[in-house]
């Protein structure tokens, strides 16, 4: 029964991950005359390297790769070190009103940005279309989840640790430095690696929040070849840009999956 169940997975999971996975592999390494013919048939000749370099030249791939580091970064940043820091107050909170606080912050996971009036404080504050706007938005909207993320796993740290270095003249932000945040790292890692995902992949908010080709981000760069005259049936260069804009974050999840496991389920047993 264990070997029809696993059969089942594995199959479920070559259909739905591997087949489309399949597809744009070798979509991104045929030719244009062979990937008008959508299949999964590999390609009679390579060419990898030539539709990658008209990506890189022509999309300005490196452009995109740029600004999507300068957003997503500075945005994980403030995240993380913000939401740990609150995270560790509701994570202490005794008092009632705290507490209601708490679920006020953490709503934002249910409730959508109010884009509009989101442009409007922009453009009032003079960051309308620029990448700070855009950091100091993504910081905003992805708050609520950081601090449900990391409020659960303050709670399993010991305050007696904390009471050990205040007594020895600590103050509270290095308490908070000292003890709290390094105590912090498996969870930290498995929430910036989450929060990084939907920052990094963004289009809808991205599309309103940056102005300008020489501000656009890598997804915003992969519309301009889906809806661009020059571009819009050449699948062989739409294919190799999703990759291209995939393969950062592909990368950092192989890289640190043991420990985001790791973090999930440390998380779980506090």
């Amino acid at each position: 029964m264990n070997l029809l169940r696993q059969a089942a997975l594995w199959t479920y999971a070559a259909v739905s991950v591997g087949v489309p996975l399949w597809l744009v592999l070798v979509t991104a390494a045929k030719p244009y005359a062979e990937a008008q013919r959508l299949s999964l048939a590999p390609p009679r000749t390579w060419h990898v390297a030539e539709n990658l370099e008209t990506i890189f030249a022509d999309g300005a791939a490196v452009r995109g790769f740029v600004n999507s580091c300068l957003v997503t970064v500075p945005a994980l940043a403030l995240l993380l070190f913000f939401g740990a820091m609150a995270a560790w107050v509701f994570g202490r909170a005794r008092q009632r009103g705290l507490r209601a606080l708490y679920y006020l912050a953490i709503s934002g996971i249910l409730l959508p940005p109010a884009i509009v009036t989101t442009l409007q404080v922009l453009k009032a504050a003079g960051l309308d279309g620029s990448r700070l706007g855009a950091v100091l938005f993504y910081a905003g909207v992805h708050m609520s989840l950081a601090i449900f993320l990391m409020t659960g796993f303050v709670r399993g740290i010991p305050y007696e640790m904390e009471e050990a270095a205040r007594l020895d003249g600590c103050s509270t932000l290095g308490v908070f430095l000292r003890i709290v945040l390094p105590s912090l790292r498996p969870v930290l890692l498995t929430a910036g690696v989450f929060l990084a995902l939907q920052i990094w992949n963004d289009f809808f908010y991205a599309f309103f929040l940056l102005h300008g080709s020489e501000r656009q981000t890598l997804p915003l760069g992969l519309f301009g070849f889906v809806s661009g005259n020059l571009y819009r049936t050449n699948w062989q260069l739409i294919f190799a840009d999703v990759i291209v804009v995939s393969l950062p974050l592909v990368a950092v999840y192989l890289v640190a999956q043991k420990r985001i496991v790791s973090g999930l389920l440390s998380g779980a047993v506090k």
